[in-house]
């Protein structure tokens, strides 16, 4: 019997999670229609998206709520997803992050079934689940969007900045 290392761990974990993720959404859908499945899915990754955050951060010794904890946390993620991204600015009350690849697109890709779930995917999943993140995470920082992989642009885009005014 293998004895089983954290390399090991990682490899069964990293692949299923994307796999469970997909297959989720693909059995409730043909259980309940896309409509109630793509609700449903938003209601689970919003919920995850919250104690995954919160546990990336404590895991990140990180204690407080500002502009810089919130993108140390999500390039933590996405680094850890396999995101490929850029920071193109990055002050104390402004970041801009370009996305090249984004994993969940990457994935809908090699599947010709789910390639016009894509962009909608995009604007009813990400979209809300990033606007819930941010808003829960800090109220005073504010994100914008104005690209998106999955909507035939070239990156996605995020514009997050920190109003510090009382």
């Amino acid at each position: 019997m293998k004895k089983v290392t954290d390399e090991d761990k990682l490899f069964y974990f990293e692949k299923h999670f994307f796999t469970l993720d997909g297959l989720w959404m693909i059995e409730t859908e043909n259980e309940v229609g896309w409509e109630k499945a793509l609700k449903i899915d938003l209601i689970v990754w919003k919920r995850l998206l919250k104690i995954a955050i919160r546990r990336i951060k404590r895991y990140l010794n990180i204690s407080t709520n500002h502009l810089k904890d919130l993108i140390d946390i999500l390039t933590f993620r996405w680094s850890i997803e396999g995101w490929n991204y850029k920071v193109l600015k990055n002050t104390e009350n402004e970041v801009s992050i370009a996305i090249q690849k984004c994993p969940y697109v990457s994935i809908m890709e090699r599947n010709p079934d789910r390639h016009d779930k894509i962009p909608l995917i995009c604007k009813d999943m990400c979209i809300p689940f990033y606007e819930n993140i941010v808003k829960n995470f800090n109220p005073d920082i504010n994100m914008k969007r104005t690209k998106y992989i999955g909507l035939g642009d070239e990156i996605c885009n995020f514009i997050f900045s920190e109003d510090y005014s009382e």
